[in-house]
């Protein structure tokens, strides 16, 4: 195990004001250069001038899909070697405004097109609790950076499952807000309908201080009710993958029960499986080729063909290889998703909190424990083999077809010593009270 040099935004600013940010930049160096998990793939921990703002000195670490200035961007493959975008990506412009610095570009699965961060050119991002076992994907590095204390907090990307995969994996909290909420710009995207940054960090607080720098336009702080929480779980969240999962997921429901601090309302299927199984492909493959089709000729210079050729992880060259046969397959399907299916979608959610008096939605942020590593393109469950992807990212597929806020929050280790996750999915735009909801959570547990 190697998260025990993990710290918050607080342990970070106590550093900072009694050594000074040249003392935490030295330690944080030294952690990132020995560090086995493979979570970082560039860095620069040389001290930074202390700009001002509620960020001041705070070290933050971004994802290799999202301009960095004077990083380059490599989308964690050697096919984006040498790209050097001219100005941040409008999130970190956010958070260095704010007074934050970057000191490390962090591993993902190779252009965040899988569920492992297995990376064929910068090496599969290990497990923090195990490192026989994935740290989880897309954003691998960011959730490993962050449990093993290389950054007390990082920005990730989540299309299907990217941020709060990982989080749930290595420990940490991990919030996708509602679609929209942060800029995209200067992120190399999968889906435009689905893509959003987000944060993770070791705390519920530091993620909610992040989010006011990243969102910081009309904000206002919920009053949440005097009441145990009405947490919704949908009959397929606990779909019988993993009993030491479930087993774990059940004692902390009940223990929050008994303490008062949440009352469990039974809910009908969701169509947790389905949804993933119907969307996935014809919003990654449609909206992914409109984008990397125009952009290998017109900003790399390359064509399509000899872009995928480039690729340095086979799973993923497959995937663009078959890309542009999807995105034509998948036309109708996509248009069809867009104009009729999203909509309906988010009706239906909205429409589920007013029925059943619920405050947010409840489910392991993932069925199965974290993947072994050799489980690295299929995961035998029971008794089926199925296609990674799917199985982990069941439960948090659903809010990123709605559009919804979604957190993954550390619920403890289950009886094998690996970390188990929450998910808490809330109403579109309501950010800072499933914030507020988790925080509350948060302490419970604690």
């Amino acid at each position: 195990m190697t998260t025990e040099n993990r710290m918050t935004l607080a342990q970070a600013r106590a550093i900072i004001a009694a050594e000074g940010v040249g003392a935490l930049a030295s330690r944080l160096g030294t952690l990132a250069a020995s560090n086995p998990l493979h979570a970082v793939i560039a860095q620069d921990y040389s001290a930074p001038e202390t700009g001002s703002g509620p960020l001041a000195g705070i070290p933050i670490g971004v994802k290799d899909n999202i301009d960095a200035v004077p990083f380059a961007t490599t989308g964690g493959s050697p096919a984006m070697a040498g790209y050097f975008p001219a100005e941040d990506a409008g999130i970190v412009a956010r958070i260095r405004a704010a007074g934050a610095w970057v000191p490390a570009k962090l591993n993902l699965h190779e252009f965040a097109f899988g569920i492992t961060s297995d990376n064929g050119a910068y090496g599969a991002v290990l497990n923090p609790y195990d490192d026989n076992r994935t740290a989880g994907g897309s954003s691998g590095g960011s959730g490993a950076a962050v449990a093993a204390g290389i950054v007390p907090a990082a920005i990730g990307t989540d299309t299907g499952a990217s941020v709060r995969i990982p989080a749930s994996f290595c420990g940490v909290v991990g919030l996708r807000p509602s679609t929209g909420r942060y800029s995209t710009q200067g992120v190399l995207p999968i889906s435009w309908s689905r893509d959003t940054p987000g944060f993770l960090a070791n705390c519920v607080a530091d993620v909610a201080e992040l989010d006011a720098v990243a969102a910081p336009t009309g904000l206002s702080e919920p009053v949440l009710p005097d009441r145990p929480l009405r947490l919704g779980l949908a009959q397929d969240a606990r779909p019988g993958l993993c009993d030491k999962v479930e087993e774990r997921f059940d004692a902390v429901l009940a223990d929050l029960a008994q303490k008062g601090i949440v009352e469990v309302i039974d809910l009908p299927a969701l169509g947790y499986r389905e949804a993933q199984e119907a969307y996935d492909v014809p919003t990654a493959s449609v909206e992914s080729y409109e984008f990397w089709s125009r952009f290998c000729p017109d900003v790399l210079g390359l064509s399509y063909a000899t872009f995928t050729s480039r690729i340095g992880s086979p799973d993923v060259q497959a995937i663009f290889a078959a890309t542009p046969d999807l995105a034509a397959e998948n036309a109708l399907a996509h248009e069809t998703y867009l104009r009729i299916i999203r909509p309906q979608m988010q009706a239906r959610h909205g429409a589920l909190f007013a029925a059943h008096g619920i405050d947010a939605l409840i489910a392991p942020t993932c069925p199965v424990q974290p993947a072994k590593r050799a489980d690295y393109l299929t995961i035998t469950v029971g008794g089926e083999t199925r296609p990674i992807l799917p199985v982990l990212a069941q439960n948090v597929s659903y809010a990123t077809y709605i559009g919804c806020p979604s957190l993954s929050l550390p619920a403890g280790l289950d009886r094998d010593g690996l970390p188990v996750g929450l998910l808490l999915d809330g109403l579109v735009g309501a950010d800072r009270a499933l914030l507020e909801m988790a925080a509350r959570i948060e302490a419970a547990l604690a």
